[in-house]
C-alpha cells in the first residue's frame, strides 16, 4: 500500500460513522439563523462539511461553510469529494485549529461565524493545553450567542460498553505480535479525558454546555481495517511501541488491518461522545 493510499476518508465513509455524526450536525443546525455561516476545524476529508451542504439543503437553510485543515493531503480529498449546494457554499483552508483566526480572517463576518465545529479530531491535539487553545480558537471567531459541536470517541467511558476493551486489546496484542514490537505502557498513545475535562474545557473557552450525548456505534471489521488505514490513528497507537528495524507507515496500517482479523469478535461497540454548547453573551457595560 503506497503512503497516499492512507486517509481518513476510508472511515469517513463507513455509514455508522457517518450516521453519529450526521445527527450531531441536525442538532446543530437546528440552532443556527438562516442564513448562517459555519467554521469547521480539523476537517480532514471534508465529511462534516458535506453533511452540513446536505442537512442544510434538506432544511431550505442558505449559508457558507468554512473548512479548515493543517493536513495539505486531507484538503486535497475534500476539495475534490465535496462540493457546495446552489444555496450552500463551502471554502476549503489551509491552517491550525489553534489559531483559526490567522487563517480565515478574510472569510469571517464582522460579528462572527454563527456556528463552530470540530468532530472526532480533539484528542488527536497532543495535551491540555493546546486542546485549551483550539476552544478558545473557536470562541475567538464565534460571534455572542454561536454553537460549538465536538464529539469524540476518545474518552474514559468510550470502551466500557459489552466487549469493547477486551476486543481492542486483542486487537493492540496482535498487532504488536505481527510487528515484532516492544510496548512500553508508561507511554500514553492517545489521550482519553473525561466528559468533564472536555466540558471544562468548554466552559472556560467562553461557552456553556446546552447538550450532551454518548451515542453506541457498532464498529465492524471493515470499520476497524477502515480506521487503519488513517495515519493519525496508526501512529498514535504506535506511539508506544519500539521496533527492531524501522518500519514504514504503510507496513504498519497493513498490520494493523491484518490484526483485525485476529480478534475474536465479529464487531467492537464504542461510545461516541457528543456535545453542542453556545458562546456566552458578552453583558453590556
Amino acid at each position: 500500500m503506497r503512503v497516499s493510499d492512507l486517509h481518513f476518508g476510508h472511515f469517513s465513509a463507513i455509514p455508522e460513522y457517518r450516521q453519529v455524526n450526521r445527527d450531531l450536525v441536525a442538532r446543530l443546525l437546528g440552532r443556527v439563523p438562516n442564513p448562517f455561516v459555519h467554521l469547521d476545524v480539523a476537517t480532514g476529508a471534508g465529511l462534516v462539511p458535506q453533511l452540513i451542504i446536505e442537512e442544510a439543503t434538506a432544511r431550505g437553510l442558505r449559508g457558507r461553510v468554512i473548512a479548515l485543515d493543517r493536513n495539505k493531503r486531507a484538503l486535497e480529498i475534500a476539495r475534490k469529494t465535496v462540493r457546495g449546494s446552489e444555496n450552500v457554499s463551502v471554502t476549503f483552508v489551509h491552517g491550525d485549529a489553534r489559531d483559526a483566526r490567522a487563517s480565515v480572517e478574510d472569510l469571517l463576518p464582522p460579528e462572527g461565524v454563527d456556528s463552530v465545529s470540530i468532530h472526532d479530531a480533539i484528542h488527536e491535539i497532543e495535551g491540555e493545553c493546546n486542546q485549551r487553545r483550539v476552544f478558545n480558537s473557536l470562541a475567538n471567531v464565534a460571534r455572542s450567542g454561536a454553537f460549538l459541536s465536538i464529539n469524540s470517541s476518545f474518552t474514559a467511558t468510550s470502551m466500557a460498553i459489552g466487549h469493547s476493551m477486551r476486543g481492542h486489546g486483542e486487537w493492540k496484542l496482535h498487532f504488536v505480535r505481527l510487528t515484532g514490537a516492544k510496548r512500553e505502557r508508561k507511554i500514553q498513545t492517545l489521550a482519553y479525558r473525561s466528559h468533564d475535562d472536555y466540558k471544562q474545557m468548554i466552559r472556560d473557552a467562553g461557552f456553556r454546555v446546552v447538550h450532551e450525548e454518548d451515542r453506541e456505534v457498532i464498529l465492524t471489521k471493515t470499520a476497524l481495517k477502515a480506521i487503519a488505514r488513517y495515519p493519525e490513528f496508526v501512529r498514535g497507537m504506535a506511539k508506544d511501541l519500539t521496533f527492531s528495524r524501522d518500519v514504514s507507515l504503510a507496513e504498519l496500517s497493513d498490520a494493523m488491518s491484518a490484526a483485525v482479523d485476529k480478534i475474536r469478535f465479529d464487531f467492537l461497540p464504542r461510545l461516541w461522545y457528543g456535545v453542542i454548547a453556545q458562546k456566552v453573551a458578552c453583558e453590556p457595560a
